[in-house]
């Protein structure tokens, strides 16, 4: 994937040394790169252009780590901010993606595999029409309230020295919450187990990274409202990311080993702008036998015409202003990409996305299944989509 807009890129990093080689990194790029030594440079530079991507090293000082990234959350929140380091930092790095300060992490040294990783980063960012999506949240429901129990978490994460008890305690805090998080996690859990049935146990089983993303998302199904008759294509949505994350996990463990569990989240999230759109659908388009004939198979198509947007850019554009991993963000703007120009979680929830479909509307749409190796087990997933279509799914929401 390519990146044809010029994007404007910071980097944030004290040592003069790093300069020489992020310049022969990016110097074929198209792209505006300005290489700030101190966060008052960046601060001075900033008042006149707009970073798309903002990468800082973790040693910057004068500020806190974590702070100066709340900052550029604040003053740049269309910006994707990464952080990186030596080696010998590298949990401090992981632990900033998982709690949400930095959308992704790398160690140093620079290579010519992250160059890559950052032009496609951009190609990701530069397909969201970020303006766009902030002024129809803005003009709608807004981006969703979070509860004050979440705000409590986000406090706590921000400490050196919390731990996962601590995590369980507070969303313990809204019963609601807790049981909903409960539910999912029995209902989305890709591996074979003993039912959870507390939250110490949910938490650990998840960890913090999955643990945050599936709040929000809880957070965010609780924040938009649907009519009451259109509470049913809400539930459909929901159903259908629920089983495109079990499935995305199935898929992983052939196309992505390791990152089952990125796959299962990745999936569960993929749909969120959908949401969005139908709790801001005028009430004239709820009762739409045309609207809603055509919008499941061709959500991004009508989207585009009602709204000027598509649930791809909305949804990819909520999960970067709630600061998830970058992964996610990828997964959300392009899984409707055709699959031979996909590849790790973005592909696998791409095919799941793709199986869940094609088994429930049948010949009424086709796909690019065709694009994929020959010897990739496609039959068996389309069988395994069956399978997940046929299980009683219990609603999460409404």
């Amino acid at each position: 994937m390519v990146c044809m807009k010029k994007s404007s890129v910071f980097i944030v990093d004290p040592e003069p040394s790093h300069k020489a080689a992020f310049q022969e990194m990016l110097g074929h790029w198209p792209h505006l790169v300005c290489y700030c030594l101190t966060i008052a440079e960046f601060k001075q530079l900033t008042a006149g252009i707009v970073p798309d991507i903002v990468l800082c090293n973790l040693t910057l000082s004068g500020l806190q780590d974590q702070d100066f990234l709340r900052y550029v959350t604040r003053a740049c929140p269309h910006a994707l901010r990464i952080v990186f380091s030596e080696k010998n930092e590298a949990d401090a790095l992981v632990r900033l993606v998982a709690t949400g300060v930095a959308h992704r992490a790398f160690c140093l040294p620079l290579s010519k595999e992250l160059g890559c990783s950052l032009e496609h980063d951009l190609s990701v960012r530069a397909r969201i029409r970020m303006r766009k999506c902030w002024d129809f949240l803005n003009q709608g429901q807004g981006l969703p309230a979070l509860p004050p129990v979440v705000h409590e978490l986000e406090a706590l994460l921000q400490t050196s020295d919390f731990s996962l008890s601590q995590v369980g305690e507070i969303l313990g805090k809204d019963p609601i919450l807790a049981a909903r998080l409960l539910q999912m996690v029995n209902s989305v859990h890709f591996s074979v187990g003993k039912k959870i049935d507390d939250l110490h146990r949910a938490v650990s089983c998840l960890g913090l990274s999955r643990t945050r993303k599936m709040v929000l998302f809880l957070c965010a199904l609780n924040h938009f409202q649907y009519p009451k008759k259109f509470h049913r294509h809400a539930l459909n949505i929901i159903d259908h990311s629920i089983q495109c994350g079990k499935l995305a996990g199935i898929i992983a463990k052939t196309l992505a080993p390791g990152q089952e569990r990125t796959a299962v989240t990745a999936g569960l999230l993929h749909d969120i702008g959908k949401l969005v759109f139908l709790a801001s659908l005028d009430e004239t388009l709820h009762h739409s036998p045309a609207f809603m004939r055509r919008y499941g198979l061709f959500a991004t198509e009508v989207e585009e015409q009602i709204f000027g947007i598509s649930h791809l850019e909305l949804g990819s554009a909520l999960l970067l202003w709630w600061n998830l991993p970058m992964v996610m963000v990828d997964t959300a703007a392009n899984h409707s990409q055709p699959l031979n120009v996909l590849q790790g979680v973005p592909l696998c929830v791409a095919i799941a996305d793709r199986c869940l479909l094609k088994v429930a509307n049948g010949e009424t749409i086709t796909t690019d299944f065709n694009l994929l190796p020959s010897d990739l087990p496609v039959m068996h997933w389309l069988e395994s989509a069956s399978g997940l279509i046929m299980e009683k799914t219990i609603p999460i929401a409404a």
